[in-house]
């Protein structure tokens, strides 16, 4: 069954999404520091943030899920955050966006999680917001995304790519973000060529209920990838202040990915329209077949009534009455005649 991705956010224009609810866990704070491009330290405590911030040269990686005011204010405190670029981030009610703030830039992006992972037996979006500054990227989530934890593992292998700064870390990020999607379009155009295969078969009802949920997933799949080719013409500029000419190759390659998943999206909502005109094309159909079957009925039920029931009047000299044979002719007559009706209805691929 296709996953049916809801819209809670319509009358703001924020991305049609099943978000994470707010959950009752408790904050989780990882800290990962590159220092110098060359060896990395992992659950660098608060206090030494600050300290490796200090240096040009390192980059600081801070992953927050769950975050609780105390986090909020924390970030602030630490990095000097905007309160309005962390209000409602990470709840999956804002539509994925690029701002410049003083020192900053907050990113409003979105990732796939899989079914599996939600414990609802639906998949859905979640909303993950970066802030890239010089020398760091702090992510902000609801609950487990297993895009982030695959880019923490991309990142930490980097190698040589380390010494590219903070554009490496956000390049791992963008990728990973995009290719989570790849699975959950994926599985949707497997559904869709599924349910091609069975409108022959399958039910209308049934066939057009899980197109009509395909293509509502994929337009709010759209909704919420399309927005991001808005935001790689501003880290692509070529005087951009955090992400020099080597970084800005990653970043391109990220999207070209995104285009690419993007033209994937759009021949698969072609595919589960023209499915959906070719279901109710055969329902159409199916319903003149049987439009047609019931006309060859009622005609003969017509007949066949009207000649009986005018025989079963009280009529004092009943038409072939005298004859011993004459109760044969007028059913012979009868049957002959709706058997004609029958045969027309045949010929003429009625039923």
């Amino acid at each position: 069954m296709a996953p049916d991705l809801q819209d809670p956010t319509a009358e703001r224009g924020a991305p049609a999404a099943t978000p994470a609810s707010p959950s009752s866990s408790p904050a989780r704070v990882k800290t990962v520091a590159c220092v110098g491009g060359v060896s990395l330290e992992r659950g660098v405590p608060p206090e030494e943030v600050r300290e490796h911030l200090g240096e040009a040269d390192n980059v600081v990686w801070v992953d927050v899920q769950d975050p609780g005011p105390a986090e909020v204010a924390g970030l602030v405190d630490e990095f000097g955050f905007h309160p309005l670029s962390l209000e409602g981030a990470g709840e999956g009610q804002r539509r994925p966006k690029l701002d410049e703030y003083k020192g900053y830039l907050a990113l409003v992006t979105y990732a796939a999680v899989p079914a599996d992972a939600t414990g609802a037996g639906e998949r859905r979006v979640a909303e993950v917001d970066l802030f890239i500054g010089r020398n760091y990227v702090v992510t902000v989530h609801r609950g487990r995304v297993a895009a982030v934890e695959e880019a923490a593992a991309r990142w930490t292998r980097g190698g040589a790519l380390l010494r590219e700064g903070v554009g490496f870390l956000v390049y791992t990020l963008l990728d990973s973000l995009v290719d989570s999607f790849a699975p959950l379009i994926s599985g949707v155009e497997d559904e869709i060529e599924e349910i091609e295969n069975g409108v022959f078969t399958s039910s209308d009802e049934e066939g057009v209920r899980e197109l009509l949920r395909s293509k509502r997933t994929l337009s709010g799949l759209r909704r919420v990838l399309f927005p991001l080719r808005e935001i790689f013409p501003s880290l692509l500029r070529r005087d951009h202040p955090y992400f020099h000419g080597a970084t800005q190759v990653y970043l391109a390659d990220a999207r070209d990915h995104l285009l690419r998943i993007l033209d994937v999206l759009d021949a698969q909502r072609d595919m589960a329209a023209g499915a959906l005109e070719a279901s109710l094309a055969v329902s159409s159909h199916r319903l003149n077949k049987t439009m047609k079957t019931l006309a060859v009925l009622t005609g003969a039920v017509a007949v066949m009534g009207a000649v009986f029931g005018a025989y079963g009047m009280n009529f004092q000299v009943v038409p072939l009455g005298e004859y011993r044979w004459g109760f044969w002719v007028v059913s012979g007559g009868t049957a002959a005649f709706v058997a004609a009706l029958a045969l027309a209805g045949r010929w003429r691929k009625w039923w």
